[in-house]
């Protein structure tokens, strides 16, 4: 069993995977082989089996991903759970209070980067949630879910110092336990997909090629500029139409609209690279938006 034993020894050193799963998966293959080997000889049942590396990496792809889709399964939670919590301290804010500016724009684009990034995490694992990720999709589904858990921290933050008062303190510490339980397990999955051969390779992904693969149905092919701007006018058409439900003059929801188109387009070109909405162009350092066919 010398050979077996060669072969075990460098599937081991090739394997990523620490802990009980990694124990589990050397102890199947050592029983497999040793049953091959009974059968057809060492060199057969070895050589049948596969390089030692291969067999590893795709082990260790399969782990990622895994551990990737339960922590975006917790960011989804982390993220609505802490919205509640931060609607649990706005409303016991104290009677009279009002906002600074500073805090009311930093709660106002913290809150929208946390919605976009968790769509985007949530859309691409119900996608991919039935395949093995490659390395680059898997370290963008990574940053997705880092970006959400961040920006839902710093929504309710602002929204603390912007607002004090008094609320439950199971409550308000709901949300925020939760984030951090999600924020350890996608580091997990970002710390085991970032070893795997190709995980710092560009990605972009756009929600459309995933809602496309959800819903069966064709959507059309938006390169990242006509995206940007459908959900810029999108959204700045829905905040003028909400101020004015709120009996705001047209003037000041037409204020509100150019804000909220600025933080759109501010947020693509600060975060978007980061979220697989566009990558830079391969023949120049400048940041071009490129658009991946679906």
């Amino acid at each position: 069993m010398r050979l077996i034993e060669s072969y075990m020894d460098a599937l081991a050193a090739a394997l990523h995977v620490r802990g009980r799963r990694r124990r589990r998966f050397l102890d199947e293959c050592r029983e497999h082989l040793t049953n091959a080997a009974a059968d057809r000889g060492e060199h057969d049942a070895v050589r049948a089996f596969g390089p030692a590396a291969t067999i590893a990496a795709a082990f260790d792809a399969e782990a990622a991903t895994q551990r990737a889709l339960r922590a975006t399964s917790l960011t989804v939670a982390g993220v609505l759970l802490t919205g509640a919590s931060t609607l649990a301290l706005i409303q016991g804010a104290e009677a009279g209070t009002t906002a600074p500016a500073l805090w009311a724009i930093v709660f106002f684009v913290a809150a929208q980067l946390a919605g976009t990034a968790v769509a985007l995490a949530s859309l691409q694992g119900l996608a991919q949630r039935h395949e093995t990720i490659a390395p680059a999709e898997l370290s963008l589904l990574c940053r997705r879910n880092l970006t959400a858990l961040v920006s839902a921290g710093v929504t309710m933050f602002a929204a603390g110092a912007a607002v004090p008062g008094q609320a439950s303190p199971f409550a308000l510490m709901a949300g925020p336990v939760l984030v951090c339980v999600a924020f350890v397990a996608t580091l997990r999955a970002r710390h085991l997909a970032r070893r795997l051969p190709g995980a710092r390779d560009a990605a972009t992904r756009s929600p459309l090629e995933d809602l496309r693969r959800l819903l069966h149905a064709h959507l059309p092919e938006l390169t990242p500029a006509r995206l940007l701007a459908a959900v810029t006018v999108l959204a700045a058409a829905a905040a003028f139409a909400r101020d004015r439900a709120e009996h705001a003059s047209a003037a000041g929801a037409a204020a509100t609209a150019g804000i909220e188109a600025f933080a759109v387009v501010a947020c693509f070109a600060f975060f978007g690279r980061e979220l697989g909405l566009w990558r830079r162009a391969a023949t120049s350092g400048s940041a071009t938006p490129t658009h991946t066919p679906a």
